[in-house]
């Protein structure tokens, strides 16, 4: 499936690495460098800190590869990996690289699901194989497929869960067991096994299943059992569970006891919490009164190393002491940038950072802590120089009741906050709605910013790193307080002077595309145009999907149910907050763009907004995009909705001058 390439890329690929420092400036960079993928879009160390991989897109070949770079060499390795969509890169030792990669697929008998694997590469053979490939008795049509929660001390072997058995056995339902794979073949043979409503192993490197986390939603029984003295004890039960109480997330690192995370139900922020093999829970530990946890940064067996919390900029805090130090001595000296820990060797001597700051639309930076030496690798974007990216401003206002919204304005470059005025503006929403924007490089409102349009993304009600009570205010606000919040940003800066209220547009994706579609139907005077990716229209029939997909009691029905309805779903407020049920109230012309492959939010979503706004004399067009997900994964599709996209918002509020 993949295949090695000439060693002419391998020169491509080094003259990029030199040649980022000193890339000729331009002001305004092609739609290309924004709404391709990012030239380098993952990274990985190695677990003795040498090596780096990235997936890279070559601009003279047109394909997208994996590219080995040594410390002090080079790039050594590149391997063609355009025939699949990459999620993810590790090293599972200094010698392999591991990709998790995913498509779309519907089997016979099946829905569309988003079916995933791992492939393995060899840097000594230079040969890859697909894990868990011909392994006897596993259901091909499961989600998740490719996932690995460890490997074997002295082995070059995996430790990957998935679902093996015969689909419609009712007796003798599919199990969750853990496998052992052998990365030379990429064979799997059972290591130990689950129960159907298995859903996690942890493991480890000596093989001891230090726990398996069980929950079935049938009986709302959710269960943790430990293997540390050799047979299944169960450590944890809770009954009546019509959700998981916690998230189980890594062990610590003397193995003592295993990691979770539970929301403050308090309201303040989330609590990370120990649970002894013997099943007593204790803590808070890491924990903080003002961020939530962002990631836990884990090792490949999931002992926990530290935490990342949420923020406009990054911030860490480890169990190690000297890891802590090095960190923060590290961050300290990158004030101003937002740093993120990418990865590091196994002794914490090498660290791979990408950092986010005024200068850069990302950079990879390898450290070596002993001689405290800093080396920037790649950019994500080579060819956006610092000339060209726009100030990124962490601002809040007050919404209408009080609440305090925070956000991030990015402004067209050249301008600071006090030089605004009068400027076109684009509205942002973000997806989720359990999601935040930070300080970070955005493409989309990079690419607008730098053609002159101020860009608005707030962090409304119901989004997720400001802590509970924030999260918690946007149940059942749905088209409601949620959308006031949106709304009064963008009033704020009209108010102030810095926007022009006859220049307005709202873009959104996911969530963020409903917020779009809500705020084109409930604000109709406030938007010259509306764009919706993926978006939810019609939340009666977001249900529907929903609970003929999972079963009207699963737990993912539960959730919907309170973060939309707050707990209660009533036919006549869904129906109230619904945008396609509003079509006549449009002014402005709306765009839609859809994957035709999305199983997140299905096209349906797309089809029935079109149809109420053309039964309504609206303008609408809906473009569909073949063979994509929810996240535009391809870059030649996400760069020609971008172009759509530029066109529209160019047409209905004028490209600045």
């Amino acid at each position: 499936m993949m295949n090695n390439l000439i060693k002419g890329l391998m020169i491509s690929l080094a003259a990029q690495f030199f040649v980022t420092s000193i890339w000729a400036t331009e002001l305004h960079p092609p739609i290309e460098a924004y709404g391709n993928l990012a030239t380098n879009r993952f990274a990985a160390l190695s677990s003795d800190g040498s090596k780096v991989a990235f997936i890279t897109n070559d601009a003279e070949s047109g394909s997208e590869v994996l590219a080995i770079y040594e410390i002090g060499i080079g790039y050594t390795d590149v391997i063609d990996t355009s025939d699949v969509i990459i999620r993810n890169i590790f090293f599972s030792d200094d010698n392999h690289v591991i990709l998790r990669a995913a498509e779309t697929r519907r089997l016979l008998g099946t829905r569309r699901f988003k079916y995933s694997g791992a492939f393995s590469y060899n840097l000594k053979t230079k040969k890859s194989k697909q894990l868990l490939r011909k392994t006897r008795g596993i259901i091909p049509a499961q989600t998740g497929l490719g996932q690995i929660v460890g490997g074997l001390k002295g082995t070059t072997d995996l430790l990957m869960p998935a679902y093996m058995g015969v689909t419609n056995d009712k007796l003798n339902p599919p199990a969750y067991n853990l496998l052992r794979v052998n990365h030379r073949n990429g064979k799997g043979r059972v290591f130990k096994k689950g129960r159907p409503f298995t859903k996690d192993w942890f493991v480890d490197k000596d093989g001891t299943v230090l726990a398996r986390e069980d929950y079935s939603n049938k009986n709302d029984l959710y269960q943790i059992f430990t293997f540390i003295n050799g047979k299944a004890e169960k450590i944890y039960e809770k009954k009546d569970a019509n959700r998981y109480p916690f998230s189980l997330i890594g062990v610590k690192a003397d193995k003592s006891a295993l990691i979770l995370i539970e929301e403050d139900q308090a309201g303040g922020y989330e609590e990370m919490y120990e649970m002894s093999f013997a099943g007593k829970i204790s803590g808070p530990i890491l924990t903080r009164k003002d961020a939530d946890f962002d990631a836990i940064l884990v090792d490949a067996n999931r002992v926990v190393q530290g935490v990342r919390y949420s923020g406009m900029h990054p911030s860490y805090h480890f169990f190690d002491p000297v890891v802590d130090k090095i960190v923060g001595d590290l961050v300290s000296r990158l004030k101003g940038s937002s740093v993120t820990i990418i990865d590091w060797s196994d002794d914490w001597k090498k660290l791979l950072l990408l950092i986010d700051s005024a200068d850069t639309s990302g950079a990879y930076l390898w450290v070596d802590t002993t001689t405290q030496s800093i080396s920037m690798l790649n950019q994500r974007r080579p060819t956006i120089t610092k000339e060209a990216i726009g100030k990124v401003a962490a601002i809040s206002y007050p919404a209408r009741d009080g609440f305090d919204i925070p956000a991030v304005l990015t402004m067209p470059p050249g301008l600071a906050f006090d030089q605004l005025s009068n400027l076109p503006i684009l509205v942002m929403p973000h997806g989720g709605p359990a999601s935040y924007d930070s300080l970070q490089f955005d493409w989309m409102a990079q690419y607008f910013a730098n053609r002159g349009y101020l860009v608005l993304q707030p962090n409304f009600r119901g989004s997720s790193g400001f802590g509970a009570d924030f999260r918690h205010a946007g149940n059942g606000e749905w088209g409601g307080k949620m959308q006031d919040d949106v709304t009064d940003g963008v009033m704020a800066l009209i108010k102030n002077g810095a926007a022009d209220p006859d220049h307005t547009c709202i873009i959104g994706w996911s969530y963020g595309g409903y917020s779009a579609l809500a705020g084109g139907a409930f604000t109709p005077d406030l938007y010259k145009c509306v764009v919706a990716i993926a978006p939810v229209s019609d939340i009666p029939k977001m249900i529907t999907d929903v609970k003929r997909k999972h079963g009207a009691y699963h737990w993912v029905v539960d959730y919907w149910e309170e973060l939309i309805a707050d707990g209660s779903f009533n036919k006549a407020k869904l129906k109230q907050i619904s945008p396609a049920r509003h079509a006549k109230a449009f002014t402005a012309p709306v765009l839609l763009i859809h994957g035709k492959h999305d199983t997140t939010v299905p096209i349906d979503q797309s089809y029935i907004m079109q149809k109420a706004l053309k039964r309504a004399g609206k303008s609408v067009e809906l473009i569909k995009i073949n063979g994509e997900d929810h996240h535009l994964s391809e870059s030649e599709n996400r760069l020609a909705a971008l172009t759509a996209i530029d066109a529209f918002v160019t047409k209905h509020i004028g490209a600045p001058e």
